[in-house]
């Protein structure tokens, strides 16, 4: 174990009080589930609540483990070989190391022995594998780990790691409406570059440099997909097909700054747009507006669906997808969903998305999407509002 950096240097996200502040919360909500502590080896949940970061979650090799006691200091378990990294990033004290790569035992006798110290209240264990989870280790190893902590119940952790997120505090809220200004700037060059027989590609190409160029730290979300009078998919490309007159273009962005996510998209006719296509941008601006009128303190996340629902209905073809809109945050998709069945009551603090979406003529789409947080007034939009007019590029 070590606990001293071999440098002084030392960066974290936020003040230490705002990461005592997480646990806490973390921690109430294990009481609630009965669980005795939880395992976190997901970047997202990982960076939550220890700090740590580095960019070396791109390879599958070595895992990184943060336990979490209900009671008791956390632990860091990490591969020897990214101790530097653990300390200057994160504000946990208490750092165990590992060789890695050793597919037979990555670090897994220092976890099963930190859970099973850590069990006994409850019997339970969370781990992160609930609705919309993703674990950093193999399922080999999940499956030994349950296996070692016997007689403990393995039980999901996902659910509360997620509710805890909900809520942002004000350092939170800052970084993802600096990830939204930098985006909307990048968003409104687009006109001084893009041209009616250019590639789809180079278009989000020039785009995604000048993202970076701006100082967002990486777009790992920017897509781009035309075709004439409405695009036909609002998840794909960008591919090598040329933008021709008539197409309308969405580009859909999931920015990052300091670890925090934008999440909105623009719409662009070239040459000339259509009267179905200006009405379809019409209704989504319109759901839009009805999507953040609902946005507030004790309204349901279904509500918010069901707003934007109403005003699409007006269209012949109906609305598109099952949801209109997400939380955000450290993940560019979070809960709760805007959709039906998720009741989830809104509080101050939490960042949503609002985006409608409908279909209209043989296989066009419209999509619009904004980004909110809800305060004690109502809310405040962090995204600059898209025009109220479907934009048109001439050249």
């Amino acid at each position: 174990m070590t606990n001293q950096p071999t440098s002084a240097l030392k960066h974290f996200d936020f003040e230490l009080t705002e990461y005592e502040g997480r646990i806490e919360r973390v921690r109430r909500l294990m009481t609630e589930e009965r669980l005795d502590a939880i395992l976190v080896t997901s970047e997202f949940n990982h960076r939550y609540l220890s700090g740590f970061t580095t960019q070396f979650w791109r390879s599958p090799t070595r895992p990184w483990y943060f336990v979490l006691p209900r009671v008791g200091a956390p632990r860091l378990i990490v591969p020897s070989q990214g101790v530097e990294n653990t300390v200057r990033t994160s504000w946990v004290d208490s750092v165990f190391t590992f060789p890695s790569p050793n597919p037979d035992n990555e670090g897994i006798d220092l976890v099963v022995d930190a859970l099973r110290s850590s069990s006994g209240v409850f019997g339970r264990i969370g781990f992160e594998i609930g609705p919309e989870s993703r674990i950093g280790i193999t399922i080999a190893d999940f499956q030994r780990i349950a296996a070692r902590i016997s007689p403990a119940i393995v039980a999901d952790a996902e659910g509360l790691l997620r509710r805890a997120r909900q809520i942002k505090s004000p350092a939170e809220i800052a970084k993802i409406a600096r990830a939204c200004a930098l985006a909307g700037d990048a968003y409104d060059a687009v006109v001084d570059y893009a041209r009616i027989g250019q590639r789809e590609d180079e278009i989000i190409r020039a785009l995604q440099v000048d993202l970076i160029r701006r100082g967002l730290d990486k777009a790992p979300y920017l897509i781009g997909c035309s075709g004439p009078g409405g695009y036909p998919d609002g998840i794909m490309g960008p591919t090598d097909k040329r933008v021709e007159a008539g197409d309308v273009m969405i580009i859909d962005t999931g920015s990052v700054f300091d670890g925090y996510y934008c999440d909105f998209n623009r719409n662009w006719a070239f040459g000339h747009a259509s009267d179905e296509a200006k009405r379809a941008y019409e209704l989504c601006w319109q759901a839009t507006e009805a999507g953040l009128a609902a946005l507030r303190p004790g309204a349901k996340a279904s509500d918010l669906f069901l707003a934007q629902a109403k005003v699409l209905e007006m269209a012949s073809s109906g609305w598109l997808g099952t949801r209109m809109g997400h939380g955000l945050g450290v993940q560019m998709t979070e809960t709760p969903s805007n959709r039906i069945g998720d009741d989830t009551i809104l509080e101050v603090g939490m960042v949503l998305t609002i985006e409608p979406g409908m279909f209209y003529g043989p296989r066009q789409l419209m999509l619009h999407e904004e980004d909110a947080v809800i305060t004690d007034s109502g809310i405040t939009l962090l995204t600059r509002r898209a025009p109220r007019e479907l934009p048109v590029i001439t050249r």
